[in-house]
């Protein structure tokens, strides 16, 4: 009896050891540690965006507060500034070549710098601040330094005259937004405080807001203690 089964035991220690053999196996790589993947470095801010929030101004014999709604798309500004409770309002609107103010008694038309210099008595590239409003280096000036955190979020870049930091970074629409952007120049501080929409603007959607809803800041105030930071 122990010869006729002996090749069947002899054969079943086989299987069983061929069984345990694969658990072992399965349970050594179910052990291994997950592999190490490299952080997904996200996009740059679309170009085409709205954005409002504070602002201050500190130019020769003149600081100045205000709020302001930015809105660009394709090449295209449209720009409010106003004071305290929407009084002393400005608009406006144009491209990087040529700029319309309108602030309710006149229209004047002419190059962005001549006339916020003419008007406001200080003046800053319109086309570099677009792009260092969202974050980003201006592709129209040098860099002549950059540096960014160790989320690759930039945070300092000094461009032409103009030295800019970035701080407070919130991820919104899959890229990060600068909640404040400092920008140092010559005879010119300038200190943005943006609110940025949880929706940022899209080619397809550029819609104008009633005059009643844009100069309305009760629903989106800033604190002024975050210009003084």
């Amino acid at each position: 009896m122990t010869t006729r089964f002996a090749p069947q035991l002899g054969l079943f220690a086989v299987r069983f050891g061929a069984v345990i053999s694969m658990v072992a196996l399965l349970v050594g790589c179910a052990s291994l540690p997950e592999p190490i993947r490299p952080v997904a470095l996200m996009p740059e801010a679309s170009e085409n965006y709205v954005v409002s929030g504070k602002a201050r101004i500190i130019a020769p014999d003149l600081t100045q507060s205000l709020r302001f709604r930015w809105q660009q798309q394709n090449g295209q500004y449209d720009i409010w500034l106003w004071g305290a409770l929407g009084m002393s309002r400005t608009h406006l609107v144009g491209s990087e070549e040529t700029f319309i103010i309108s602030d309710g008694s006149q229209h004047i038309s002419g190059s962005p710098g001549d006339l916020m210099r003419a008007h406001f008595g200080w003046s800053v590239p319109v086309e570099a601040l677009g792009a260092w409003l969202r974050g980003v280096a201006a592709s129209t000036m040098p860099v002549h330094l950059k540096q960014s955190d160790d989320r690759d979020r930039l945070i300092a870049l000094q461009q032409g005259a103009w030295r800019v930091t970035f701080t407070d970074h919130e991820a919104l629409n899959n890229a990060w937004l600068p909640g404040r952007v400092s920008v140092v120049g010559k005879q010119l501080d300038l200190v943005v405080v943006l609110a940025w929409p949880k929706a940022v603007m899209t080619s397809n959607a550029a819609q104008r807001p009633t005059e009643a809803k844009l100069f309305d800041t009760s629903a989106r105030e800033l604190d002024n203690s975050a210009l003084e930071k």
